[in-house]
């Protein structure tokens, strides 16, 4: 901020006549440019009217005629400005400009600083001499502000000029000691001991030589034990605050900040190995432990305690007054649910396993397959669930969950499958199986019966439980309705008997290897089921779901374009579980295959299809665990046409232990004397084949069900809304810096009432935050009322409030952006402040 040259004041003078601004006033009390008037006028283009002390009257007249004219002037007064009293040209002052060649005066009131920062702006070349960093600093400063916290702000580019936003900004420079870039151009412009300054004003860290470090490990420590309600214990006395309440307000806002929140991730794991933390909070008991998300360390101790439970049989073991199931989901919606959910579904699909207890004996068929069908089937999808997030976990957290991979496998195998197959082939005869629920009835059943276009997506291997969570999935779309009805295959569960049975027919026959022809056609290609289709009914189509997803919509229109039944083709599952190379990934491609499904099923929505048939060939049965010789039956002493592994074909039944047979006969409505044979457990047959742990073609319920999901385009469905809450505090009034409020969730979750995210905080007048965020999920769906109301609490910062005045608790939608806000009373005894924005 050098002297002016004459230049500069020419420039400057210029740029303030504007056609709204007519006169500027020049007050020069030093009469410092008054031999340099003429020259002035020149270069600015504007006639100068030369004002004396005592030519106010005069010079009023003056003006009064050249505003009459429209015309400009720049009044130049080698003197001060008289007091307003004595001041005859106040009314003109008022509504032009002034000027005056001070730079620092100048810059102060473009800055828009009072005038009490006049000598402060004096001591500030360095900074100011940067145009670019004026720029920045008249954009964030806003009158009230402390401008060194501005200056804080500007080099340290944060976006506004409080000082948690400075402090995110430093942290951001991804160093946590002396060579961080924010500190080191803090020193170089002497403003880091202001920085530590407003620093150990608002979070109460005060050191002789504070550090980035230091700091930060001092907010994370006591956020940390203030989410368990405990003190700090004396191994971390060093780095206790006070107040308190502004670095648990740091911690929680910044958490609910995309560009903040890897910046505190990194941070917390740096602080944990910092202090060795992992020895102080293995002291805490779990209901401690499990309230706290400062560290990400903290759930890999819960995990980890988790596994041993588990590994003890503790099952039934509580957190506090949590089941381990609540608990596990109380974890998932905290701070680092995304770094752990992983590992958090392993543990929740673990305790849904090992608490599965085999039930009795099933009367018959019909109760099995009812059971089967409305619940058991969840066992198949959650161990589906839990190998699958197994085999794609990360490394470096392996360790935490790897002692449940064997415990989960015998139980899955031991307990629930070997139950569950046994009981089948205990009541299954194909005779007890209704006509309505054969698989060869299925054109005839569920086609023919629809007086509409309809779709038939057939997804080879795609068994119920798989089905269940595609229809699942569309409903929780709330654009179609979906009813879930089920089939019987016939014996083997194979594609080559799968495939033809689920086209119109009149007959079925085998022919030995893999041939099986409706009404004497063979029907192994895409091209000779649409053959079959056809004959049946002129307008039907067929082709692969692969070629469907691949083409433009005017080529899908014109595939279904006058046709009554289209069969689409998937196979997914069943190519992938029928290779050794890649059969332990069938889970995945099971996965894929839902979600192929899915967009299947929306694309045909958007072209008006009204009516669609998911359903399958057969199912499967995959084991993780390598199969033993143990489980492999020898049927090498008895004659057999075709052997596999969970199936032979025989002249005559095998009589063996663990062994069944049925009449092909009896399966395909014929007087075919063929047997099949199969084991009648969970074990195969000693027999060549690429896979070993996927198989079907056997007796179960996983290999023999299959869905037949009957999905259809849904108008004027009641739109599904997200979950509302509201607050039901009873008290409205706020007289501490740690407030817990209330809140209700309206309505409990349903297919038309869904899940939600909501972050819960207090505001000002100007919803401006005066507490941290707390995030909170509406998920609920006990009926009970009393059942969806939470206790939520939140902790002020460190700021004035006015008593009396009122406040806003904010219930924020984030996903809906919708808020929903209550009134809250100032009454608080002590109160805080700074002086500056925090």
């Amino acid at each position: 901020m050098a002297d002016l040259n004459l230049d500069q004041v020419a420039e400057a003078l210029k740029g303030m006549f504007t056609p709204s601004n007519h006169f500027v006033f020049w007050y020069d009390d030093q009469a410092t440019f008054e031999d340099n008037i003429d020259e002035l006028e020149q270069r600015i283009g504007v006639p100068i009217v030369q004002m004396t002390p005592d030519e106010q009257f005069k010079t009023k007249l003056v003006l009064l005629d050249l505003q009459k004219k429209d015309e400009s002037a720049l009044v130049y007064s080698p003197g001060p400005m008289p007091e307003l009293k004595l001041n005859f040209l106040a009314d003109f002052l008022r509504y032009s400009k002034t000027y005056t060649a001070d730079a620092t005066t100048m810059l102060r009131k473009e800055l828009q600083l009072p005038a009490d920062q006049q000598s402060w702006l004096a001591s500030q070349t360095q900074f100011f001499g940067s145009k670019e960093r004026k720029n920045r600093f008249q954009k964030l400063y806003k009158l009230g502000n402390d401008p060194t916290l501005t200056e804080l702000a500007v080099l340290a580019k944060a976006d506004e000029a409080r000082l948690n936003s400075v402090l995110r900004a430093v942290l951001h420079n991804d160093s946590l000691g002396d060579d961080n870039d924010s500190l080191r151009v803090f020193d170089k412009f002497d403003l880091l001991a202001s920085f530590w300054n407003f620093i150990a004003q608002a979070y109460g860290y005060s050191k002789k030589q504070p550090t980035l470090r230091g700091l930060m490990t001092a907010i994370l420590l006591n956020f940390a034990y203030d989410e368990a309600q405990l003190d700090l214990p004396s191994s971390f006395a060093d780095y206790q605050l006070n107040p308190v309440n502004n670095a648990i307000s740091f911690v929680q806002n910044s958490r609910n900040m995309i560009d903040a929140r890897d910046d505190l991730f990194k941070i917390a794991r740096e602080v944990w190995q910092f202090v060795h933390a992992e020895t102080q909070f293995k002291r805490l008991d779990i209901p401690q432990l499990i309230k706290i998300d400062a560290f990400p360390q903290i759930d890999e101790l819960i995990i980890a305690w988790m596994t041993d439970r588990l590994l003890d049989n503790d099952i039934a073991v509580r957190v506090g007054e949590k089941t381990l199931e609540q608990a596990i989901s109380l974890r998932e919606k905290l701070a680092y649910h995304k770094e752990y959910d992983q590992l958090y579904q392993i543990e929740m699909a673990a305790v849904t396993i090992l608490r599965f207890q085999p039930k009795g004996n099933a009367d018959n068929l019909e109760v099995l397959i009812s059971d089967y069908t409305t619940h058991d089937y969840r066992i198949d999808t959650t161990y589906r669930e839990f190998v699958a997030k197994l085999m794609s976990v990360n490394p470096d957290q392996e360790t935490l969950v790897e002692g449940l991979r064997w415990k989960v496998e015998n139980t899955y195998l031991n307990d629930y499958l070997a139950h569950s197959v046994s009981e089948w082939n205990r009541v299954y005869s194909p005779k007890q199986v209704s006509q309505a629920h054969q698989q060869r009835r299925f054109y005839s059943t569920f086609v023919t019966s629809e007086q509409q276009k309809t779709v038939v997506i057939i997804s080879d291997a795609f068994r119920f439980e798989a089905a269940k969570e595609l229809q699942a999935k569309l409903d929780g779309q709330d654009k179609f309705e979906s009813k879930m009805n089920w089939m019987i295959t016939g014996l083997p569960s194979v594609t080559y008997f799968g495939m033809p049975a689920l086209l119109p027919n009149h007959h079925l026959d085998y022919h030995g290897e893999k041939n099986v022809t409706v009404d004497d056609q063979t029907c192994d290609t895409v091209d000779k089921r649409r053959e079959i289709l056809q004959a049946e009914n002129q307008s039907s189509q067929a082709t692969q779901v692969s070629k469907f997803l691949s083409m433009n919509t005017e080529q899908r229109k014109a595939l279904l374009s006058g046709q009554q039944i289209v069969y689409l083709y998937h196979n997914e599952i069943d190519v992938t579980g029928e290779s050794a190379k890649t059969e332990n990934n069938v889970f995945k491609a099971v996965d894929e295959t839902i979600d192929a499904l899915s967009r299947t099923i929306e694309l045909l929505r958007n072209l008006s299809v009204r009516n669609i048939l998911v359903t399958s060939d057969h199912g499967f049965i995959y084991r993780w665990a390598p199969i033993d010789e143990a489980n492999k039956i020898d049927i090498s002493d008895f004659k057999t046409i075709k052997k596999e592994q969970r199936y032979a074909f025989s002249k005559v039944p095998i009589e063996l232990t663990g062994v069944g047979s049925q009449r092909l006969g009896d399966l395909l409505g014929n007087d075919d004397p063929t047997y099949v044979d199969y084991p009648t457990n969970f074990n195969i047959f000693k027999a060549p084949g690429a896979s070993q742990n996927y198989v079907h073609g056997g007796a179960s319920l996983q290999e023999m069900v299959v869905p037949v999901l009957n999905v259809k385009l849904q108008k004027g469905r009641s739109q599904a809304v997200s979950a509302k809450i509201h607050d039901v505090t009873s008290s409205r009034r706020i007289t501490s810096r740690q407030v817990t409020v209330r809140v209700m969730q309206d309505d409990p979750i349903s297919d038309v009432n869904t899940l939600a995210h909501y972050s819960i905080y207090l505001t000002d007048d100007e919803h401006r935050k005066i507490s941290g965020v707390t995030p909170f999920v509406a998920d609920i769906a006990d009926k009970d009322p009393n059942a969806r109301i939470k206790n939520v609490r939140l902790t002020l910062s460190e700021q004035p409030f006015e008593n009396g005045k009122m406040y806003h608790l904010i219930l924020h939608n984030t996903e809906t952006d919708v808020e929903y806000s209550s009134d809250y009373q100032m009454d608080i005894v002590i109160q805080g402040g700074f002086g500056f924005d925090i």
